[in-house]
């Protein structure tokens, strides 16, 4: 082989490794370091055994025996005995199952992770940065019930996509029923915070964005407005076309629910009487209606494993990157019964629907115990 042969294989060597790391978001692995083990679902989830798929079964045993998975409520919703499921995966392998995991519910507050997401994939495009005002997107003027809310009034002038995403936004609003009896959520008004018992009046930034933290809902639906001016598009078809159909979720095998759904259905949830108050108008902007940018996703156990995956992954599936890794939030938004998380360290991803008393986490940071491991998932025989 002469010299010249030798340096274009070289060269043709380095450029197909530079080309593969385009993908990749500064900073973050690139698909090709996943573990070599990892699979991705594609119409039927392929079953294993926790032996092969690197649990310490024994200790596996141990925590499935003392636990008592069952279906359960909130707020007064009562579940069938077919109604609630969970499953346990790893590295794209479904290992465990309760209940019927194929049930589809709408899932509370598990839908901001989609906002997320769909806040992401305008960064990645460089429709917006995370830390631009909103009101230079959409102010809301003429559109939002009271003038206090627009967008380019009060605090909300440094209001930013971030501050949302990240609970900063000076909102306060998680329940209109709560609110008006100042009850559970809002049982002790913030300082700062005015309140007159109207959840459709109130839901506004009443602190300074980035000044305090605490979760609401009610930014949220802002968001989803906000969102939905941005796309220009029903959010559904969005994160359909840029993700959803990617991972194997058909547009016809989930739902979000409107916003206006909510607030039109005073017993969404029983117990909790005109719940959905604060979820003000537009419930369509630029005549496309406004999905539930807070939550109610309707989806099952296994497909919400699939988003699992996609976030151990850190974005990427099948070698191609969704959305950067920073709009996945390792977070499992919810009431407890509802969650799905996904690890990029051990690759475990799971979900829930209508569970009570699952042994792997509720609301909060991803958990699954680290003596549960014992070593890379070996695949079906």
């Amino acid at each position: 082989m002469t010299a010249h042969r030798q340096t274009a294989i070289v060269l043709v060597g380095l450029l197909i490794v530079m080309l593969s790391r385009c993908g990749a978001t500064a900073g973050e692995p690139p698909a090709r370091d996943l573990p070599a083990w990892v699979v991705y679902p594609e119409k039927d989830w392929i079953r294993i055994t926790p032996q092969q798929a690197g649990l310490d079964v024994s200790k596996l045993n141990e925590v499935l025996a003392q636990s008592k998975v069952h279906g359960g409520g909130w707020g007064g919703v009562e579940v069938g005995p077919d109604e609630w499921g969970a499953v346990l995966c790893r590295g794209g392998y479904l290992v465990h199952a309760w209940g019927n995991p194929k049930y589809k519910c709408q899932s509370a507050s598990l839908g901001k992770n989609v906002t997320w997401v769909l806040v992401g994939l305008a960064a990645d495009d460089g429709l917006i940065d995370g830390n631009d005002p909103i009101w230079k997107t959409w102010t809301g003027e003429g559109q939002l019930s009271h003038p206090h809310k627009y967008l380019t009034a009060g605090n909300h002038r440094t209001l930013t996509w971030r501050h949302v995403l990240e609970h900063q936004s000076g909102f306060v609003l998680e329940s209109g029923y709560h609110w008006r009896t100042k009850t559970v959520f809002h049982k002790t008004i913030p300082p700062g915070v005015k309140w007159t018992g109207d959840p459709l009046f109130d839901n506004y930034a009443h602190n300074p964005p980035g000044s305090v933290r605490r979760y609401s809902s009610g930014a949220f639906w802002r968001l989803s407005q906000a969102l939905t001016a941005l796309w220009d598009r029903d959010l559904k078809e969005v994160i359909d076309e840029r993700v959803f159909r990617h991972i194997g979720i058909p547009a016809d095998r989930w739902d979000w629910l409107p916003g206006k759904v909510v607030h039109d259905t005073p017993d969404f949830y029983p117990d909790i009487p005109n719940y959905g108050e604060y979820v003000g108008p537009p419930y369509e902007v630029n005549g496309h209606v406004v999905r539930g940018g807070p939550g109610w996703i309707v989806m099952s156990p296994e497909d919400l494993a699939r988003f699992g995956l996609l976030i151990a992954t850190r974005g990427v599936w099948k070698g191609k990157r969704l959305v950067s890794p920073e709009f996945l939030p390792n977070l499992q938004y919810g009431v407890g019964i509802h969650a799905f998380a996904g690890d990029p360290e051990t690759m475990v991803h799971y979900a829930k629907i209508n569970t009570k008393d699952f042994p792997f986490g509720g609301v909060g940071d991803f958990s699954f115990p680290k003596e549960l491991i014992a070593g890379p998932v070996v695949g079906p025989d």
